[in-house]
C-alpha cells in the first residue's frame, strides 16, 4: 500500500479552555526556565530577610539591619541561579521532574552558603548577619527551594497534560515508524514543540528517481505549511542510517529559514534509554541552525524601528518635496511598487519612488543599465543618490524589510537565480534589506553577468552568518561613503 504525505494540526487537549491549569498558563515552554531563575532569586532574598528578621525580633528585640539581609541574599540568589544554569538544571525538561531537580538544587545551595560565609567572615559582618541568622537563612532557603521545585514541577506536569503550557509551533517530517514513536506530547515535553502539522514521507520502492520525486513533493508540502503556520522549528524522524534519504531531505530544507533537528531513532533512542551519567534521553542533532537568534532578531528589529522611525520624520520634508517634483517632472505615479520575496520566501510590496517610464512587475523584468531610456530626467538624480529607495522606510517599519540585508529582487529575477545559483534561495533566511554587506562592497545595482550575481550572494550569505548590531551600524556608516562615491548608480 503507497503511503501518502499527510497534514494534521494537532490542538493539546485542553489548550484554551477555561479548565486549563491558570497558575503557569500565561508561561511558554522556551520561558519555564528564565521564571523558575526568577522565583529563586525572589525566594532566596525572602528567606535571608525572614531569616535575619526572625532571629533579632525573638533573641534580640528589634528587626535588625534588614537592606544587610536584603543584600546578602541577593548575593546569594545571583550566585545560586549562576550556579544552577551553568548546570544545566533550567532547562524545561529537567524542571518537570522535581526528584531530578534534589541534587542539583542542593550541591549549588551548599557551594552558595559556603561562599556566603567565607564572604561574612572576610568583611567582618558577624554584628549585622550573626552565625544564626546564616543558619537560619540555610536551612530556610534549602527548605524553600526544594518546595518551590515540587510545587512548580507538578504545575508544568499538569500544565503539559492540559495542554495550559505553549510550545514553539513546529513541524514534523519522517517515516512511519518513526512519527509513531514521535506523540505530540512527548515533543512537546522533551523538545518544547507545539506540532502544527505532521508528514509522513512515502517509502523509497521501485524506481530510485520516482521514488525521491514523490519524497521531495512531500516535504515542498510541508515546507508550504511551515510556512503557512509560521512555524518555527521542523523535527525530523528518520531512521539515522538511512544517509541518502535524510541528507536530501535537509538539503531541501534549506529554503526554509528556522532550525532543523535530527531526533533520534527507535535504535538511537534504545542506547540513550540505559542509565547514564552524561547524556540524557531529550537531545536532537541540529542539522540546521536559525540564521538569528530570538535575542538578535529582537535586537535587529529595534534598530529597524528606531532608524526607520526617526528617518521617516526627519526626512518628511525631503519626501514631501520628491513627491512633488515626480508629479510634475513626468507622468505617472508617485510610488512605485513591485513584488519582492522577503523573509523565509513570503511575497511582499516594496515602495520606491518612481525613477522610469515603465512600471515592470511581470514575468519578465529588464533590469536598468548604463543611459537607459527609461529612467526619467529626476529618476537620475534620484537613483544616483539613492532618495528613490528613501520610501522602504516604510517597508521596514511594516517588517516586510529592515534597514541592513541582502538586497530583495524582483519574481522574476529571484525565479532565474533560484535556478542557477545553488545557494541563492539561502538570502531568504533574514529579512532583505535596504542596504547591505554586497552594496557596500562594490556590488551595487545592474548584474549582467551570472558571476556578479554569485560574488552578491556570497557577500549577502557572509553576512547572515556574520551578523551583528556592530556590523549593522558599520555597514550604514560604509552607506553614506557609497552614497557620496555613487558606484554603479545610474
Amino acid at each position: 500500500m503507497s503511503l501518502q504525505s499527510q497534514t494534521s494540526l494537532r490542538v493539546p487537549v485542553g489548550a484554551g479552555s477555561s479548565e486549563a491549569t491558570p497558575f503557569l498558563a500565561w508561561i511558554s515552554y522556551r520561558t519555564v526556565g528564565l521564571f523558575i531563575a526568577l522565583l529563586d532569586f525572589v525566594l532566596i532574598v525572602l528567606a535571608s530577610v525572614v531569616a535575619g528578621i526572625g532571629y533579632h525580633s525573638f533573641l534580640i528585640g528589634n528587626f535588625g539591619d534588614i537592606a544587610a539581609f536584603t543584600g546578602i541574599g541577593a548575593n546569594a540568589a545571583l550566585l545560586f541561579v549562576l550556579l544552577t544554569n551553568s548546570r544545566g538544571a533550567y532547562r524545561t525538561p529537567i524542571l518537570f521532574s522535581a526528584s531530578k531537580q534534589v541534587q542539583s538544587v542542593v550541591i549549588a545551595w551548599i557551594l552558595v552558603l559556603l561562599a556566603i560565609t567565607a564572604f561574612l567572615f572576610l568583611l567582618k559582618m558577624g554584628e549585622s548577619y550573626s552565625r544564626a541568622t546564616a543558619i537560619g537563612f540555610g536551612c530556610l532557603g534549602l527548605a524553600v527551594l526544594l518546595g518551590s521545585r515540587a510545587f512548580t514541577a507538578a504545575k508544568l506536569r499538569n500544565a503539559l497534560a492540559t495542554g495550559a503550557l505553549r510550545g514553539v509551533p513546529a513541524i514534523v517530517i519522517g517515516d512511519r515508524e518513526e512519527l509513531a514513536s514521535a506523540a505530540p506530547d512527548y515533543l512537546l515535553e522533551k523538545y518544547g514543540a507545539c506540532e502544527v502539522g505532521r508528514f509522513e514521507l512515502p517509502p523509497t520502492i521501485g524506481d530510485e528517481l520516482s521514488a525521491m520525486g514523490r519524497v521531495r513533493a512531500a516535504v515542498d508540502t510541508a515546507i508550504a505549511s511551515a510556512r503557512a503556520h509560521h512555524a518555527e522549528k521542523i523535527l525530523l524522524a528518520l531512521r539515522w542510517s538511512d544517509t541518502l534519504r535524510r541528507n536530501s531531505v535537509c538539503e531541501w530544507l534549506r529554503t526554509v529559514p528556522v532550525p532543523v533537528l535530527l531526533l533520534p531513532d527507535r535504535s538511537v533512542s534504545a542506547i540513550l534509554s540505559q542509565p547514564s551519567r552524561e547524556t540524557s534521553a531529550d537531545i536532537a542533532i541540529e542539522l540546521q541552525r536559525a540564521p538569528l537568534s530570538y535575542v538578535e532578531m529582537v535586537v535587529k528589529r529595534a534598530l529597524d524601528i528606531a532608524f526607520a522611525g526617526a528617518g521617516l520624520v526627519l526626512l518628511s520634508p525631503l519626501l514631501a518635496a520628491v513627491s512633488l517634483a515626480i508629479r510634475l517632472d513626468s507622468h505617472g505615479p508617485v510610488i512605485f511598487r513591485q513584488r519582492r520575496k522577503g523573509f523565509n520566501d513570503r511575497e511582499f510590496t516594496i515602495y520606491k519612488f518612481r525613477t522610469m517610464s515603465v512600471l515592470e512587475d511581470g514575468a519578465k523584468i529588464c533590469q536598468a543599465r548604463r543611459d537607459d531610456d527609461r529612467v526619467t530626467h529626476l529618476g537620475r538624480v534620484l537613483r544616483a543618490t539613492s532618495i528613490d529607495e528613501l520610501p522602504q522606510l516604510i517597508n521596514v517599519l511594516r517588517g516586510d524589510m529592515s534597514m541592513v540585508g541582502p538586497r530583495p529582487h524582483a519574481l522574476a529575477h529571484d525565479d532565474e537565480y533560484t535556478s542557477l545559483i545553488a545557494k541563492y534561495a539561502f538570502r531568504h533566511h533574514v529579512r532583505p534589506g535596504i542596504t547591505g554587506w554586497a552594496q557596500v562592497n562594490g556590488l551595487r545595482g545592474e548584474t549582467p553577468e551570472l558571476g556578479l550575481m554569485k560574488k552578491r550572494v556570497d557577500l549577502d550569505l557572509w553576512y547572515i552568518n556574520h551578523w551583528s548590531m556592530w556590523l549593522d551600524l558599520w555597514i550604514t556608516a560604509r552607506t553614506c561613503v557609497e552614497l557620496v562615491r555613487g558606484r554603479n548608480a545610474y
